[in-house]
């Protein structure tokens, strides 16, 4: 259950009544334009295919799409760690036909990366809808002498620096988590530099690294097959991919949290009344069996969002981030 920004319970039953309602409001004030054949609306991936980010995309296009009646079209667009597509919706015609998928890095962390950013979030985006969440694994080997992040910090706190830990690009939410996580605990661990997850995925099953922060989705088909031992997830709540995995909240550290997540976004200026029901959409096919069993295949929890609730959720996010980012020292570059 939701609660939205007016106190109001969102639940499956009211999600799906208020959709309704809102479909036949949208018809009743000229908005039936979206229900005709071929309207098309473009979806902006700012990461190539394959990733979480990509998937959960594909997922919106294909059945909200056909929920709205209309066309929706995923657009790969990769590059500068999601800026280059983001900057694309955010010079789009402020019509609503321009979609974007922008996860923490190209919402909340864009001025702590980026000493001239192409885009100002506030400014030129508008929020219309969440699109599900999920938590990282802080892995390690399974020859590691320890099976639970209270016994790696003691082990880390007794020898300061003896552990590696795969880094991913500065700046990213998962190197974010991890200084996150190392000041949380107070150690000090060696850094070893990575392009990205499955690099760090590879460097912990080859043995080069001690630990590594990967998100679950990545991660947990090699956690499951025992390659590699899980000490906690960064969610406020456990993973229903890997329940057995306790919290780092659990695990010692309450308030700890640092959760992935994706917004679905438009140009600023765009029609609030057809956002409402684009929102209505997304909250009713994201609760069917159809796409809560797809969403589970990826570990990704769905949670319905008003567009003020979702408005709400985006600020309390960029607050959040922008604490850990001068928490790190994190300098633009």
């Amino acid at each position: 259950m939701q609660i939205s920004k007016s106190g109001r319970a969102w639940t499956r039953r009211t999600v799906l009544g208020n959709a309704g309602g809102l479909f036949l409001g949208a018809l009743g004030s000229g908005l039936a334009w979206a229900q005709a054949p071929g309207k098309v609306f473009r979806l902006v991936i700012p990461y190539p295919a394959g990733g979480s980010t990509d998937i959960v995309g594909r997922i919106f296009a294909t059945t909200v799409g056909r929920q709205l009646g209309a066309t929706i079209v995923p657009d790969n667009k990769g590059g500068a760690a999601g800026l280059i597509g983001m900057q694309e919706v955010a010079r789009s015609k402020p019509d609503g036909l321009t979609l974007g998928v922008s996860g923490i890095g190209t919402t909340s962390l864009v001025p702590w990366t980026h000493k001239n950013p192409p885009y100002v979030f506030e400014r030129d985006l508008d929020v219309i809808g969440h699109l599900g969440a999920f938590g990282s694994l802080v892995l390690t080997r399974n020859d590691a002498p320890f099976n639970t992040l209270q016994e790696m910090v003691a082990h880390a706190k007794k020898a300061p620096d003896s552990l590696s830990f795969g880094t991913p690009p500065g700046g990213s939410p998962s190197h974010l988590t991890l200084e996150y996580l190392k000041d949380a605990a107070g150690v000090k661990m060696l850094g070893v530099p990575y392009k990205g997850h499955t690099e760090i995925l590879n460097g912990l099953l080859a043995g080069e690294i001690d630990l590594g922060i990967v998100s679950v989705p990545q991660a947990q088909e090699l956690v499951r097959a025992r390659k590699l031992k899980s000490l906690a997830v960064t969610s406020a709540r456990r993973s229903s991919a890997l329940p057995d995995v306790p919290t780092v909240s659990e695990s010692g550290y309450p308030g700890f949290e640092a959760t992935l997540w994706n917004v679905l976004v438009c140009r600023k200026g765009s029609d609030k009344q057809l956002l409402a029901r684009i929102n209505a959409a997304l909250n009713t096919t994201f609760l069917s069996p159809e796409v809560t069993k797809q969403l589970q295949l990826q570990s990704i929890d769905f949670e319905p969002f008003s567009l003020e609730a979702t408005q709400a959720f985006v600020l309390k996010e960029q607050e959040k981030w922008a604490r850990i980012a001068k928490l790190v020292n994190l300098k633009p570059a």
